[in-house]
């Protein structure tokens, strides 16, 4: 399996403190069946001073630590992209990293609003040869209320990532309702662990493939782990079927 959203490098942003929890990380990930891991950590988000080359220096290490300690991860190097005015400019002036210098590039959402004229981004992004994949929106709570805004988005060519632990559960009811119903709805790309540690939020993807299986089918949900994910590490097209437009679920009411 791929994982292509980990906040896996250490001393950069809230995952691992220093190389040693990030080398635990990397064997939990191993043991749990993950054999390429994405290194994303955030940029932009306003709380951690986290630069290309900050970055870049510490993929570089790890990269060597993994070898010296023999632990069989690959490991690619991206971020986790806080939607900011001029995302684009940063992409194409390489201030930002895309998933292993590709046009595919993670972009975080606000978890409480969206930003004003999201749409209109989005078809900026698209039109300059840039794909991204939104990531979370299962947390994100006017999209949680409001599902057609995602849907929208990736009519446009927008692609999803949901986190595993939104289809276990461990993010609450309405995260997992919201996620298990995109992946119905094909709306979802890749499920990936958004680990920060090997403690709750963990990189562990099988219990989530095996709830996406129960609704999609096993080779369905092994699509979102390792086919799509590998389109993107070889930076080749993707082309889903387009998501569809499910019944509004039905509300009972008790008197």
């Amino acid at each position: 399996m791929i994982d292509i959203h980990c906040h896996i490098l250490p001393g950069l942003d809230d995952g691992p403190e220093n190389l040693q929890e990030t080398l635990d990380m990397c064997r939990m990930a191993v043991d749990h069946g993950i054999t390429t891991v994405f290194a994303t950590p955030h940029m932009f988000n306003g709380l951690f001073s986290t630069s290309r080359e900050s970055i870049l220096n510490a993929y570089v290490k790890t990269r060597e630590a993994l070898e010296s300690e023999g632990i069989p991860l690959n490991l690619y190097v991206g971020a986790d992209l806080h939607l900011i005015p001029d995302m684009v400019e940063m992409i194409q002036t390489n201030q930002a990293l895309t998933l292993n210098n590709s046009r595919y590039f993670l972009m975080e959402l606000p978890s409480m609003v969206l930003p004003p004229k999201l749409n209109e981004v989005v078809q900026r992004m698209i039109g300059s040869s840039l794909v991204p994949v939104i990531t979370h929106p299962e947390r994100n709570q006017v999209i949680l209320k409001r599902e057609e805004i995602l849907l929208d988005l990736l009519d446009q060519g927008a692609l999803c990532q949901v986190t595993a632990m939104s289809l276990t559960g461990e993010f609450g009811k309405d995260c997992e309702r919201f996620a298990c119903r995109m992946i119905e709805a094909d709306a979802v790309h890749f499920i990936a662990s958004d680990a920060h540690s090997t403690g709750w939020r963990r990189p562990d993807l099988s219990p989530a493939v095996r709830a996406a299986g129960q609704i999609i089918g096993e080779t369905g949900a092994m699509r979102l782990v390792k086919d799509y994910p590998e389109a993107v590490l070889r930076c080749q097209s993707i082309d889903p079927a387009p998501a569809k437009r499910l019944p509004k679920p039905k509300r009972f009411w008790f008197f």
